[in-house]
């Protein structure tokens, strides 16, 4: 990715939530199609189990699945978080993903994009305040966690709707729940949805098993006029 091309310029997007670090699960992403790529440092992974290590243990992992070539977005932590020490090894990443409770400022100061991450619980008369914050992205991981992984319900759809009318900002939807492709038109149908971003609980923890989604997701995406 050359500087100054947006990775995150165009909808429909197709972004891999990687479950490990692992350049074999990013070469099976990027083959079957996906546009960008999410990984992760100082974080246990709810949805998939892993621990992910810091920026330092996970290094070489991350030059390697860098070296793949797809812009590639970091979870910089979540309890644990980098330190403003190591911004400059942020710059490399095509955007930084942290939940809006956590994400420190000095992130901001990375030079890529902050796509703020929204929780399920967070109160709904401050959405509309999001303006206060840089950018134009939000992750919108409305779920709770004990309907991770069950089949989609039609609140979603009414909680993303209503945080796309209030926050007016492009959303990324993580598959929390059980999305299928053959859903996504209904996702897309709200405005503000710009892209999907599969993880573990639709692609599994293998590269089979991510190479079969994405490619499954990637045609659901193609045949859509968006």
């Amino acid at each position: 990715m050359t500087r100054g091309t947006d990775p995150l310029g165009r909808r429909g997007l197709l972004i891999v939530s990687l479950p490990r670090n692992d350049v074999a699960l990013a070469r099976a992403a990027a083959s079957a199609g996906a546009d960008l790529l999410k990984v992760h440092v100082n974080v246990r992974h709810r949805a998939s189990g892993t621990r992910f290590g810091s920026l330092d243990e996970e290094g070489a992992a991350l030059e390697e699945i860098l070296a793949v070539g797809l812009p590639t977005g970091l979870v910089p932590g979540e309890d644990e978080m980098v330190s403003p020490d190591e911004l400059r090894r942020l710059r490399r990443f095509a955007f930084l993903d942290a939940y809006i409770t956590r994400l420190p400022l000095f992130l901001y100061d990375v030079g890529v994009p902050v796509v703020p991450a929204i929780p399920h619980d967070y109160p709904p008369e401050a959405l509309g305040a999001l303006a206060a914050l840089p950018g134009e992205w939000l992750e919108a991981a409305l779920v709770a966690p004990d309907g991770y992984g069950r089949h989609p319900a039609a609140g979603d759809l009414v909680a993303l709707a209503r945080l796309g009318a209030a926050a007016r900002r492009r959303m990324i939807v993580p598959t929390q729940r059980r999305v299928r492709p053959e859903d996504l038109p209904r996702y897309f149908a709200i405005p503000q949805v710009w892209a999907i971003m599969i993880g573990a609980v639709v692609t599994g923890r293998t590269a089979r098993g991510i190479g079969r989604a994405t490619e499954a997701f990637r045609r659901a995406l193609d045949a859509m006029a968006l």
